[in-house]
This record gives structure tokens, C-alpha cells and sequence, in this order.
């Protein structure tokens, strides 16, 4: 890895602990606040063992990728299916305001750092997109998420869509079909000044492929730039194979 992706992430956890700092400030409800002394999850530091190879192994397809009424960041409606369109995808379910410096800022952190990666390989630059859908449509409006999508991408040239729905109601079917577990801290909900949601949830990221099935599904402890990395390259290398037949 570049001395320059090194810079991004030490800069992107510095600003995830100061955000989650802040966050607990002004939540008196929150139970913890991650330092930097906190667990961090392997996505963070060096990959303590050699990725394979990309091309060397096989990533059997899991199930469909299923299709869902999404809202992109500038307002227009679309389809999940339309926007995985001719792709490999990176699927990820975040909320903007999540304070655990394992959960969605790392799966954030883990994306950008791959999404840089790829952007920089001619080979790969325009056979991955990733979409990041929240799971908080009552705070993370379009105007929210184009915001939220800004602070993270800057100038980097990344093919990055981030997303939300109309209302929880049209949610849920999308949470339902991925299998992505979300329960909403309910205390909340009788506070007339709420300011945020609160959520539980696993951390769960979706490699897909261009026929649209989920041919790889990551966690707290997989979820890493460099497997990512030969994952998609394993399923490009594929999808080209197949093509030449």
C-alpha cells in the first residue's frame, strides 16, 4: 500500500474518533465512546496474512442479488438493479451518524481505500461501482447523503453511489432481502428533540457480480482492502474469461 493510502487512513480514523467523540458529547444515551485505544477491527491496519492471489480461487455465488426502490443523492428515484447494471458491486447499509469505529466508518474507510485502489488500475477503473444505502431515511435525506458523500470522496475519482429511500416502509424490503439485521433504538422515540436514530445492526458488505448474484458477503473480521481488492479482480478476470469463450 502507498504512502499516501497510509495518510488516508490514518486521516479517516482520526476523523471517525473526533466524530464519535463529538456524537457522545451531545448523546447523553450513548453508552460508550470508542478512544484510540479501542479494539480496532483488522480492516484497519495491515492484513496480517497474504490475500490470495487473485484468479487462484473461486467465489461460488451465494444467492440473487434482489432489486429495491432507492433514492440517488441528487433526489432522482432508481433501482438497485439499474445501477448495479454492467458492474461488479460493492453493497454497503450504513447511517450517517453511527459513532461504533468498528461499523459503518470502517466499512466507509474499507471502501474508499478500495474504491482508490481500483481507480487506479486502467484495467479496473470502469468495471466497479459501489453503492452505499442507508438505513436511516428519516435523517439521511438526498441532500444529507450528497453531503455525506462529498465529505468522504473530496477530488477522488471514485465510481461511488450513495444512496437512501423514500421512507422506512420502502426500506425494509431491501434490509429484508439482504439478510442485513437493523433494529432501531426505540428509547428514543418519545423524545420530541431527538436529533438522531440510533440503530443496532451487522456489519455486512456484498460483493456482486455483473449477472447480479452476491458471490461474496463480509464481516467485522474479513472486511479488508486487500481481499476486496482480489475479489473484484477475481470476478472481473472471470466475467472475461467467460466472455472469450
Amino acid at each position: 500500500m502507498s504512502k499516501l493510502s497510509e495518510q488516508r487512513k490514518r486521516v479517516l480514523l482520526a476523523l471517525v474518533l473526533l466524530m464519535s467523540s463529538l456524537i457522545h458529547n451531545v448523546d447523553a444515551s450513548s453508552e460508550s465512546s470508542p478512544t484510540p485505544e479501542a479494539y480496532l477491527a483488522p480492516g484497519w491496519g495491515k492484513l496480517s496474512f497474504d490475500a490470495p492471489l487473485a484468479g487462484s480461487y473461486n467465489l461460488p455465488a451465494i444467492g440473487q442479488a434482489e432489486d429495491g426502490a432507492v433514492l440517488k443523492s441528487n433526489g432522482d428515484p432508481a433501482r438497485l438493479h439499474k445501477l448495479m447494471d454492467g458492474k461488479v458491486t460493492v453493497l454497503s447499509f450504513v447511517y450517517r451518524t453511527c459513532d461504533d469505529v468498528n461499523g459503518c466508518p470502517l466499512s466507509t474507510m474499507v471502501l474508499y481505500t478500495l474504491g482508490n485502489r481500483i481507480a487506479e488500475d486502467p484495467a479496473l477503473k470502469d468495471r466497479m461501482r459501489m453503492l452505499t444505502v442507508s438505513f436511516d431515511p428519516e435523517f439521511d435525506t438526498p441532500d444529507v447523503m450528497a453531503e455525506y458523500g462529498e465529505s468522504i470522496l473530496g477530488d477522488a475519482d471514485i465510481d461511488w453511489e450513495f444512496l437512501t429511500t423514500n421512507s422506512e416502509t420502502e426500506l425494509a424490503p431491501i434490509l429484508k432481502d439482504y439478510q442485513q439485521s437493523v433494529v432501531k433504538d426505540r428509547r428514543q422515540e418519545e423524545s420530541v428533540e431527538k436529533e438522531r436514530n440510533r440503530f443496532s445492526h451487522i456489519l455486512r458488505v456484498y460483493l456482486i457480480d455483473e449477472q447480479k448474484q452476491i458471490r461474496n458477503i463480509y464481516s467485522l473480521s474479513f472486511l479488508h482492502p486487500d481481499i476486496l481488492v482480489n475479489d473484484v479482480k477475481t470476478l472481473v478476470m472471470e466475467a472475461d474469461a467467460a466472455s472469450a469463450d
